[in-house]
């Protein structure tokens, strides 16, 4: 059974507003896809009565022009129904937004996808986009094609595996990893300085740390807990209390009032596979000459897992760097020394990915 989706395109103002014929036409290419509620122009009042239903859906398509001095809305659509795939649009006609502006902006909405609509010659273009700078469609006339992508990766995004966490109990105490913790603040300076030149970037800090601890208490001899960062920690200035006790399963069980970073899942599965691992390094930089996985996956999501495996099978490996892609790098090692040699590299922003369309259209 298809998803329930709502699709919202055209201007909202006072009166009647106006259908917009490119929505119309990205409409018609997506409506197979979904089972879809569809909304395109009409008065403001009319789109506040659609956000309030907006817990009915499973993915939402926004798309509506609104005046300037009405409230925009969108803000509140993650907010009601934090689980729905948010696919939103930003009007870039007069080039008066940069990518890096595009980015934080649909970070800021929490929108999983976007389209920039951009005009040369009077000719409207589109450019898909996610809020990590990847380009699955760079800026084409063709909105049939734009559908496609569009659709193409919904239907991806819908498919990723999300792990749910929940608390188990008090904060446990964190082990001393003092070198770990070092090691973390020096390449934190350098995460800082290659992913923080936005404005908007001041408060977002991406990545995280993970290390599990073969002293001390019984029960990290065994292999029971990892210690995972907290959510949009600075690296330059971590700390014990910076990280949060894990129990080595899923779903996510974690000790304390903080939650683990969003990244806990993939880190689990892979402290499970590779028994030698004792320390990971995760950052949304590039790691100079490490190998890449094969497709996109999103923050989170346990996939992937499955792609570092698919380049590094062996259970036995350690002490090892990969490059995610359109997403960042992830180093293992069994010892701190292991990071020191790590060069990283910032990621293109725009990250343009041409092959994605190529058997679109």
């Amino acid at each position: 059974m298809a998803a329930k989706a709502l699709y919202v395109a055209g201007r909202f103002d006072e009166s009647q507003g106006k259908a917009s014929k490119i929505g119309l036409e990205v409409f018609s290419r997506l409506r197979p896809l979904f089972d879809f509620d569809y909304k395109n122009g009409g008065s403001f009042r009319e789109l506040e009565g659609v956000l309030a239903r907006i817990k009915e859906y499973k993915v939402v398509f926004w798309f509506a022009d609104v005046p300037n001095d009405k409230p925009k809305l969108i803000g509140a659509i993650k907010e009601a129904n934090p689980p729905c795939l948010l696919i939103t649009s930003k009007r870039n006609t007069e080039g008066q937004y940069t990518v890096p502006d595009l980015v934080y902006h649909a970070l800021g909405i929490k929108s999983n996808l976007f389209v920039e609509f951009t005009s040369e010659q009077c000719q409207y273009k589109g450019r898909v986009m996610d809020p990590l700078g990847n380009v699955f469609l760079d800026h084409n006339e063709n909105f049939a094609l734009v559908a496609q992508v569009l659709g193409k990766r919904v239907e991806e995004l819908s498919s990723f595996t999300r792990v749910s966490s929940q608390r188990a109990g008090e904060r446990r105490e964190i082990p001393d990893e003092n070198d770990f913790f070092d090691l973390v603040r020096a390449h934190g300076d350098t995460f800082h300085e290659l992913i923080h030149p936005h404005p908007e970037a001041a408060n977002r800090f991406f990545g995280n740390a993970s290390f599990r601890c073969e002293r001390g208490f019984p029960s990290m001899k065994a292999g029971g807990l990892v210690f995972v960062s907290r959510r949009n920690v600075d690296k330059r200035f971590i700390e014990p209390n910076s990280f949060v006790a894990v129990e080595l399963g899923l779903p996510v069980r974690y000790f304390g009032d903080h939650k683990p970073s969003v990244d806990t899942p993939i880190q689990i599965a892979l402290y499970s596979h590779y028994s030698n691992a004792r320390y990971m390094l995760h950052s949304h930089t590039y790691a100079e000459g490490a190998p890449l996985t094969q497709s996109i996956v999103p923050c989170g999501a346990l996939e992937e897992a499955n792609e570092i495996i698919d380049v590094f099978p062996n259970q036995n490996e350690v002490n090892f760097s990969i490059n995610l892609r359109g997403h960042g790098s992830l180093v293992i090692a069994d010892s701190v020394a292991q990071f020191r040699a790590v060069r990283y590299a910032a990621r293109p922003i725009p990250e343009i990915h041409p092959d994605y369309a190529k058997d679109l259209g």
